[in-house]
């Protein structure tokens, strides 16, 4: 392997393990509280049904 390479796989478990690891484990732990659950599941069908719309008038 050559020192670039070396360098890119070590920035990318940086980036693993100091980025994505924390972001899931801190989504689970949100999505655990059932509060939280139903106002994300509330918002993403309303996001879903606007887009529903908008397809529908530019359909028509």
């Amino acid at each position: 392997m050559t020192y670039k390479q070396i360098e890119a796989s070590r920035e990318v478990r940086l980036w693993i393990g100091q980025i994505i690891v924390p972001a899931a484990s801190m989504a689970i732990a949100i999505m655990s509280i059932p509060q939280v659950r139903q106002t994300i599941g509330g918002k993403a069908a309303s996001i879903k049904e606007s887009i529903q719309n908008k397809i529908k008038r530019r359909g028509r």
